[in-house]
């Protein structure tokens, strides 16, 4: 008997299969006329939402501020957001280019507008020109998107003829794209009525009181007693090198190193050649030794320069020399 009822079990179990499937299938159409009645419906809400707004007009933002814009669409129930920046030069940083819809566009309330921000003229760093001849500098401005501004001449006893003596913005100034960088250019070396004063900067004093009086100069001679180099070095000068002294402008003002010699100092000349090229160079020398590490010189120089100094140290020392910030020379001193 309990076989039959076992037999009689497994033979219903395809019926009942059948039947779950049914259900599951009546359950799945239900779920998905309730979906489709749903989304229909959400769409009809949604769009009787929108399309019950006001309908206004797009206002017109170009040239306006950020605020402004915002204020101005507020008015007219609209809101931004910003899609971008570009370099534009005739609209102020922070001021829209332009807008998308355009301005005039009829829209429903509450859409977006997007705009595009100036981010104002596009800044250039100024290249270096001094050193470089006149039509080499010109094509060099050029390439960096500035101009060559006015072009002044001078004579010069350390810049050839046709080479640029200085510029204006200075090396490295960030500037507007298109602005003008003037130029002083060398008429080379000066007329015989004419004189230019010297370099005499790491010089000693005898051979500026030798030029000083071959060209009737006075000098008004000042000591530097905190100076790191030797005694009778020339420190500073004034006016500059290649600055035209005349009758009425005939002192200089010259700095020299006062420096007691101390106790088992000893002195060391530094000679550095810097090579040709286009640019100048900034040149730094450092002097490490028991006082600390103290800057020696820190200064452009024109391709070609030589350098020649002496510096006094104690004990064991060591200098080096950076050109561009690149160590090209180390030498320990002993």
């Amino acid at each position: 008997m309990r076989k039959e009822i076992n037999d009689d079990f497994l033979d219903d179990k395809p019926i009942v299969f059948t039947s779950i499937l049914k259900v599951f299938a009546v359950f799945c159409l239900i779920a998905g006329f309730l979906a489709v009645v749903a989304f229909f419906s959400f769409d009809w809400a949604f769009s009787a939402i929108v399309h019950s707004r006001a309908e206004t007009k797009v206002p017109d933002l170009t040239k306006k501020s950020v605020d402004t814009a915002i204020d101005t669409l507020a008015n007219v129930n609209l809101s931004i957001r910003k899609a971008g920046e570009e370099y534009q030069p005739d609209i102020p940083a922070g001021h829209v280019i332009r807008q998308l819809p355009p301005a005039g566009t009829t829209v429903r309330e509450g859409k977006v507008i997007r705009v595009w921000l100036s981010q104002g003229k596009e800044s250039i760093e100024v290249p270096d020109v001094v050193g470089l001849l006149q039509r080499n500098a010109e094509f060099t401005l050029r390439q960096s998107h500035l101009l060559s501004g006015n072009k002044q001449t001078a004579y010069s006893l350390t810049v050839e003829k046709g080479y640029v003596i200085s510029q204006n913005p200075a090396a490295g100034t960030l500037t507007n794209k298109g602005q003008a960088v003037d130029l002083v250019i060398s008429s080379g070396k000066p007329l015989s009525s004419q004189i230019l004063m010297p370099d005499f900067r790491q010089k000693k004093l005898p051979e500026v009181n030798r030029w000083a009086s071959e060209n009737n100069i006075e000098i008004k001679l000042t000591e530097d007693k905190e100076s790191l180099f030797p005694k009778g070095t020339v420190i500073k000068q004034s006016p500059a090198p290649d600055s035209e002294l005349s009758a009425r402008n005939n002192t200089i003002n010259i700095t020299v190193s006062g420096r007691p010699v101390a106790e088992g100092e000893k002195t060391q000349r530094i000679y550095y050649e810097l090579p040709q090229g286009k640019y100048e160079n900034r040149v730094k020398i450092v002097l490490i030794d028991y006082i600390g590490e103290r800057d020696l010189l820190d200064e452009m120089k024109q391709p070609g320069s030589k350098i020649d100094i002496t510096v006094p140290y104690g004990g064991d020392a060591t200098y080096r020399i950076y050109v561009d910030g690149v160590l090209v020379r180390e030498k320990e001193l002993r």
